[in-house]
């Protein structure tokens, strides 16, 4: 009995360790302004049905710095979004954070306020899937 209780404690320890996400997409602020970053699966982004502007806030990318873009579920869960856009590519708005504190999230996507890189797969892959923001 005490063999099956440790089998199975190995066995669940060894389950929860197996987390797997993709962390292939970096993205380098090269612009003089601290931005918030974000994918939708249409090149038009969506409002959202909650404001997160706080969120993005708080996620930030500092002029001259870089953030990893994590995608949980696979090792190539980037490569599966993209297959799920409408248009098979990486939809990645830039948002400035100045903007944001000013007038929101949903306000900025609602008047256009943003940046947009739409990016193949192919692409990414020849940029060892790191975006330069500009």
């Amino acid at each position: 009995m005490k063999l099956k209780i440790l089998y199975g404690l190995i066995f669940t320890i060894i389950l929860s360790g197996c987390d797997y996400y993709d962390g292939r997409l970096e993205v380098e602020n090269k612009s003089p302004h601290e931005v918030a970053v974000e994918t939708f699966l249409d090149s038009v982004p969506t409002l959202s049905e909650l404001n997160k502007t706080e969120y993005y806030i708080q996620n930030s990318i500092k002029p001259d710095e870089s953030k990893r873009l994590i995608e949980m579920g696979s090792t190539r869960e980037w490569s599966f979004r993209i297959k799920k856009t409408n248009n098979n590519r990486l939809n990645l708005f830039v948002f400035q954070i100045d903007s944001l504190k000013m007038y929101g999230v949903d306000s900025l996507i609602s008047l256009g306020i943003y940046d947009r890189y739409i990016l193949s797969e192919k692409y990414l892959n020849n940029e060892n899937w790191k975006v330069v923001v500009e």
